[in-house]
């Protein structure tokens, strides 16, 4: 039998996304000198490996995956979904192929702020899983920061591309 919860629907949403953004900054906190070194690539693992649910999602939902412009109105979905109505993603333009993202509030960053971790902590995270998230929604895109705000930027900005027009671009 369903108990009918006290707490409001979008209360219970606001406050499950704040403990999901929470535990990557308590786990830090609380692992970081134990495991030394290792642990920003093990934390990084995580990330991917949580990126792929991102895929499922999608398909089960029918999210588009087929162009720059389809990967970045995903991932914003996905992102909120995953994290909360703190996460504000804005698509900052479109050049053929390619999509600029803006993200304009990370709850991550928000609750590395309220516990004093220092910033760059967040970045190692988001790289994994937005890397890692767009390239299971569709293998031949990536994703590439331009800026971050918890690298000290004035703004968030990620780049999605086709894979193949990225490597030309860098061979040149």
């Amino acid at each position: 039998m369903a108990t009918k919860l006290p707490i409001p629907e979008d209360v219970r949403w606001q406050a499950a996304a704040r403990m999901a953004s929470l535990i990557p900054v308590l786990y830090r906190m609380a692992f970081r000198e134990v495991v030394g070194e290792r642990y920003d690539r093990i934390e990084q693992q995580v990330w991917v490996s949580l990126a792929l649910e991102v895929q499922t999602l999608a398909a089960r939902y029918r999210l588009p995956a087929g162009t720059a412009q389809d990967l970045a109105s995903t991932l914003g979905i996905i992102t909120t979904v995953f994290f909360g109505p703190e996460t504000t993603f804005e698509q900052a333009g479109f050049e053929g192929d390619r999509a600029v993202v803006m993200v304009k509030r990370c709850p991550f960053l928000l609750r590395g702020s309220e516990f004093g971790a220092e910033p760059g902590a967040v970045f190692n995270r988001c790289l994994a899983f937005s890397i890692a998230a767009v390239e299971a929604l569709n293998p031949d895109y990536t994703l590439r920061f331009v800026r971050g705000t918890c690298q000290g930027d004035r703004n968030c900005e990620m780049k999605i591309a086709a894979k193949k027009a990225l490597e030309e671009e860098e061979q040149r």
